[in-house]
């Protein structure tokens, strides 16, 4: 069925310069804010990893049978955040600020989406062929799919070389955040993840480069944590049923309408302004 839609016409008239085109443009959105210029082929190699963080999801997920609404975006994030790291661990000398974080954090969130987009395409493609319906799907998962598993890395990105940059407990500057990993954690330290410390003190509302006193792995968690939010925000707008089930738990009186696409739009999109403006200003 795959080699259907690789065959056809419009794939190649629409939807893979579509594809390319979009992805270029987004990630131009960052490049043209940084003075630091990389080479093209580390940005595939983001992009690989991303693929192959999803190829692996999804195996992972058709083992154990993960159908859970919250258990998917928990394993989403955790291997694109595993892959993330893989990639950004290979170029981390490259790093001179977080808005090289941000910039492949989003091509690894990129080739993700690519991978997950592809295999909706199909599924699509078995039940309407290419119709209308077919060319709306895909327009509607690139402009806000894509941007989501985007911005959700990107977030994580600006965490994990936020951490590789700075001086933390056990780790010095511009050293792998991974040295400090295996250190077991302090009741103060599991605090500060869970009130998002480092997030609201250090990178999200403002950038301060020093962060002495905390632990490099704990930078990393609230990253992992603030991606598994955003993106739980967005899957919430489109399937509304999850958060009225949520709020009947906790015994509120309050229903939300079935879907709300135009929230999960402005989520996507609101999100890529906010790391442009991010890597601005640290650029």
């Amino acid at each position: 069925m795959f080699l259907d839609i690789l065959s056809h016409e419009y794939f190649w008239t629409s939807f893979l310069p579509i594809s390319f085109l979009g992805a270029g443009f987004w990630l131009l959105f960052f490049e043209r804010e940084r003075k630091q210029k990389d080479p093209l082929v580390l940005f595939f190699l983001a992009l690989d990893a991303g693929m192959l963080s999803a190829v692996a999801f999804a195996v992972f997920g058709e083992k154990v049978g993960l159908e859970n609404f919250w258990l998917k975006i928990v394993g989403e994030e955790f291997f694109k955040v595993a892959f993330a790291i893989m990639a950004m661990e290979l170029v981390k000398e490259r790093f001179q600020s977080i808005a090289g974080g941000v910039v492949y954090g989003f091509s690894v969130g990129l080739g993700f989406a690519l991978a997950e987009n592809l295999v909706y395409l199909v599924n699509a493609y078995e039940i309407a062929g290419f119709s209308p319906s077919f060319w709306l799907l895909f327009q509607g998962r690139f402009w806000t799919s894509t941007l989501l598993h985007g911005v959700t890395t990107a977030v994580f990105g600006l965490f994990y070389v936020g951490a590789y940059l700075a001086e933390t407990i056990h780790k010095g500057h511009h050293e792998s955040p991974l040295k400090a990993i295996f250190i077991p954690f302090r009741k103060r330290n599991l605090l500060q993840i869970i009130t998002f410390h480092i997030a609201r003190k250090h990178l999200l509302f403002s950038h301060w480069p020093t962060m002495r006193g905390h632990y490099a792995r704990g930078v990393i968690f609230e990253g992992f944590l603030v991606a598994i939010i955003v993106h739980a925000m967005f899957n919430l707008s489109l399937d509304t049923s999850e958060l009225n089930r949520l709020f009947a738990y906790f015994a509120f009186d309050f229903r939300f309408d079935p879907m709300h696409p135009e929230i999960a739009f402005l989520l996507a999109v609101g999100g890529m302004w906010y790391l442009r403006r991010k890597v601005s200003l640290v650029s």
